[in-house]
């Protein structure tokens, strides 16, 4: 779980700090962020995809040319290369996409994260290319202490007591005499437990390391950047979980497919009353099982089969961020960016309402459903996007404004008066003036 996020020449915010936590020390389940658009919620939710970026700059090689055989597609093919380089990106790229526009200072990403009741903080720093410094705290023998330390031009400091062989320790300068600066330690060493066989990392680094890995590495993630580009990744139950509305799996998984089948016709059937059944086309060739949803639908007193393909966009999204659901549930962290696009208010209200109470881990969402606002639950979790005359951006908790939130205080009504901000400002447009200046 996040415990605070910081950050400096971010995209569009300069000087950056939220904080997360709840009572008793423990990091907030739940944040909703609003703001007016344009105020920087989707460069708030891309910070944390960011993180994840650098977290695999070593593999990108390795996966680029795993997705160029799996999709069996030439090496000139720009579509697919541009796809590539949007999502997959080298630490270069990273900041050319993220650093503040004209910006002559550093741009520094801060984590605070609380990992199994003790807190941790992971911060980068980046000048216009590179990698500069790299830091680790996290607690060791109970007690929070300095894993590494990584500064451009200095001798690295690594934290002796990380390492369960002391050879290890050796490896890990080596590797990062090669490859720091181009790409973080954590990358680095992301890479080499993919790479080695035998949990050869893992059986030479403490656990107290591994997990901080492992949980960067896991975290769930959706956001929507410029021109509707989605990026992100949803660690989830199984594999099929990942791709609800059609894929591939081995056919020995087809056990998989018809537990998601039953769980889908569990969810859909409830929350829409013109669904009747939910079901899985399947194909067989060549050992693996081609599968396709389908909806049994009642359209003019008649059940008709549809290709979930054309249902409308809002279902669609629905089953998109359905496994995000879960796997909050479950226990892990995610992110979504405008999770309620193309959805009805009641319904996306009645699944954050039902979702709330069994969250395990942490859910953290942008979105512009004022209807949150009258939610039980909503009272602690919601945060707002402020903008002084400087354009100086700060996300402060509603708590900030009401010290005291009273049961029968209409927060939703206040919000949209305006007395918390992180609503537009705006003039009467005059449309026929308009015409006017274009004729």
């Amino acid at each position: 779980m996040f415990r605070y996020l910081k950050l400096q020449n971010y995209k569009s915010l300069i000087n950056f700090y939220v904080d997360f936590m709840g009572t008793r020390k423990t990091p907030k389940k739940m944040i909703l962020v609003y703001g007016e658009n344009g105020v920087g919620k989707t460069n708030f939710a891309s910070a944390f995809y960011t993180l994840t970026e650098f977290m695999r700059t070593k593999s990108v090689p390795q996966i680029r040319e795993y997705l160029l055989k799996k999709a069996n597609k030439k090496q000139d093919d720009e579509l697919f290369q541009k796809f590539l380089q949007e999502n997959y990106c080298d630490t270069e790229a990273i900041i050319r996409k993220c650093k503040t526009i004209n910006s002559k200072d550093n741009m520094i990403l801060e984590f605070g994260f609380k990992i199994k009741g003790y807190n941790g903080v992971y911060r980068i720093e980046t000048d216009n290319s590179r990698i500069v410094s790299e830091k680790l705290d996290y607690v060791w023998n109970k007690n929070l202490t300095t894993f590494f330390d990584i500064s451009e031009g200095q001798e690295p400091k690594l934290n002796k007591n990380i390492f369960r062989k002391t050879e290890y320790e050796n490896e890990v300068l080596d590797l990062i005499e090669k490859y720091w600066g181009k790409h973080t330690l954590l990358s680095i060493l992301q890479y080499e437990i993919d790479d080695k066989a035998d949990d050869y990392v893992k059986k030479r680094i403490i656990k107290n390391l591994y997990d901080v890995i492992n949980m960067f590495d896991t975290f769930s993630i959706r956001v929507k950047e410029g021109n509707r580009i989605e990026r992100g990744k949803v660690i989830s139950i199984n594999e099929i979980c990942k791709c609800l509305d059609r894929g591939v799996i081995p056919s020995e998984y087809e056990h998989e497919l018809d537990k998601t089948q039953n769980l889908l016709n569990e969810f859909l059937t409830r929350i829409y009353s013109d669904i009747k059944q939910v079901y899985y086309k399947k194909e067989l060739k060549d050992d693996k099982l081609y599968y396709n949803l389908y909806i049994k639908k009642l359209i003019y007193n008649q059940i008709i089969d549809v290709d979930f393909q054309i249902e409308s966009t809002g279902t669609q999204n629905l089953l998109e961020i359905f496994p995000f659901l879960l796997t909050a549930v479950e226990g892990n962290t995610v992110i979504i960016d405008e999770i309620d696009t193309g959805m009805h208010d009641i319904l996306i209200n009645l699944l954050l309402e039902n979702v709330y109470s069994a969250i395990t881990g942490q859910l953290i969402i942008t979105t512009h459903n004022t209807l949150f606002l009258e939610s039980d639950f909503a009272k602690d979790c919601v945060y707002i996007f402020k903008v002084d005359q400087n354009a100086n951006k700060a996300l402060i908790p509603l708590t900030a404004f009401e010290e005291r939130i009273h049961p029968n205080l209409n927060i939703r009504k206040r919000y949209l008066k305006g007395m918390y901000g992180g609503i537009p400002i705006t003039m009467d447009i005059d449309f026929e003036e308009l015409i006017e200046i274009i004729e």
